[in-house]
């Protein structure tokens, strides 16, 4: 009977069920605060494990390893090869300077952020153009790691109504995965573009939100300023801006929101209302984003550098099998995203597959566009909806299976 019972724990530690459950707290390396939804993985022996940290920083990692990655969008990568009670992580972004708290915001914020506000669709939704796209994005669940990068041609149009399109012939994408998954995933890069920041400063969000003055800020001129903000009424919408003065433009931006917010603004009372009645429920809904913003010739302003991290776990009611196949289809879900952007104006760029600069937009050689919609959260989509979402999960793309060596 005991060597029965030796045999059945050996094979359960080569199985890996017998591993020890360890907890170990991610944290910023500066702030020492926890760093929460940063990922913890490996793919060693064939097979990919990960863990995700909660709110609270913690991550408990229950399968063995060699090496450890850590990471997270807004903090430097680091590798371990044993756990700590804390693993500290590097910061990519420097805090400057103190906020001033005081009791009474300087009246002069509000007039000048609703001047930009006023200013906004001048300065930034009114150039029609074409722009080089470089697009990062990576999805991670527990046993699935995904990243796609996309190279190609974006075709900006603002009147009425803002809108872009991709030039499919001039696309290089590339996906690397742990398994057998082949789509492209466009879902992010819709995200950064209509969810951008000017789009979200409207006078309501002015209203809704409180702003402080950074003291010690040292912008790139005189007239540049750091404010802070958080939400009236809720506390999980915060970040930051900072404001040409003279101007009244935006010059970058940092906001962080949570579920309670995401639910609201992204994904609306109503549509959610109706989708708990079908049993939908969101968990989880964590978003953030970081953009500098860059000016061009005629003086209109473009989101340069986007920095997007979002965690999303819900849960659904009884699927039916037309919702199987669409989700089959366009590639399922991670609860886990990481994405970055960066735009540059195609006749500043000096390198990359484009075509003649001095050609029109309208006529780029073998040119075919493809429609790039707002991106969803939940939504009842048409069948022409399904059909383009369809259409942009098959974008050409070259696909190699991830391989981090240990």
């Amino acid at each position: 009977m005991s060597r029965v019972l030796v045999c059945l724990l050996t094979v359960l530690a080569a199985t890996g069920y017998a591993q020890e459950v360890v907890t170990t707290v991610v944290a910023d390396a500066e702030t020492r605060l926890p760093v929460s939804h940063a990922s913890l993985y490996t793919k060693e022996d064939g097979r990919f494990r990960s863990v995700i940290t909660n709110g609270q920083g913690v991550a408990r990692v229950g399968f063995p390893f060699r090496r450890l990655t850590v990471s997270h969008l807004n903090y430097e990568r680091t590798t371990v090869r044993q756990l700590a009670d804390t693993i500290f992580l590097k910061p990519k972004y420097l805090s400057t300077g103190e906020v001033v708290v005081t009791n009474k915001e300087p009246e002069w914020i509000r007039r000048c952020l609703k001047e930009t506000v006023r200013r906004k669709t001048r300065n930034y939704f009114s150039h029609d153009g074409c722009e080089q796209v470089d697009y990062h994005t990576q999805s991670m669940g527990r046993d699935n790691i995904y990243r796609f990068h996309l190279e190609g041609l974006l075709r900006t149009k603002t009147p009425g109504r803002k809108r872009y399109e991709l030039h499919c012939d001039s696309v290089n994408a590339q996906i690397v995965a742990s398994d057998s998954t082949r789509l492209t995933d466009t879902q992010n890069l819709r995200r950064m573009l209509y969810e951008d920041f000017m789009e979200d400063l409207t006078r309501d969000f002015i209203s809704d939100h409180r702003f402080y003055h950074y003291a010690d800020y040292e912008g790139a001129g005189s007239h540049e300023v750091k404010l802070s903000f958080k939400a009236k009424h809720r506390t999980d919408d915060r970040g930051w801006l900072v404001l040409d003065t003279v101007r009244c433009v935006v010059t970058s931006a940092y906001r962080a929101t949570g579920t309670k917010t995401n639910r609201h603004e992204r994904i609306g009372n109503v549509m959610y209302s109706v989708a708990r009645v079908f049993g939908y429920r969101v968990d989880t809904f964590t978003r953030d984003y970081r953009v500098s913003y860059a000016e061009r010739p005629d003086g209109t302003f473009y989101p340069a550098e986007v920095r997007y991290k979002m965690y999303y776990a819900g849960r659904d009611g009884d699927s039916t099998k037309a919702e199987e196949e669409f989700s089959q289809q366009t590639g399922g879900g991670f609860p886990n995203m990481e994405a970055t952007l960066t735009l540059t104006p195609l006749l500043a760029a000096a390198t990359g597959p484009s075509p003649d600069p001095s050609a029109e937009v309208e006529g780029l050689p073998c040119s075919r566009w493809h429609q790039l919609p707002p991106s969803w959260y939940v939504a009842f989509n048409s069948e022409a909806d399904r059909r383009l979402e369809v259409e942009l999960s098959n974008l050409p793309a070259t696909f190699s299976i991830f391989d981090e060596q240990p």
